[in-house]
């Protein structure tokens, strides 16, 4: 395995949310993606609230991004 980035996907109740850029340790033979612990709960816990606030919103989409710099 080595270090690198990749992207989350989410889905839920008719909508996604898309984390891109998360530092995680890949293996380039068989895909396996593994987030570590602090990390993961931190993209977890903004999801969840995500999905939770859009359920009651009527929209198409949210995009958030963190500018390169």
């Amino acid at each position: 395995m080595r270090r690198g980035r990749t992207s989350l996907h989410f889905e839920r109740g008719g909508f996604y949310a898309d984390v891109e850029n998360v530092t995680a340790m890949l293996c380039e033979r068989c895909g396996t993606r593994s987030v570590p612990g602090q990390t993961a709960l931190k993209i977890s816990d903004a999801v969840e609230r995500l999905f939770r606030a859009g359920k009651d919103l009527d929209m198409t989409g949210i995009s958030f991004h963190k500018l390169a710099g």
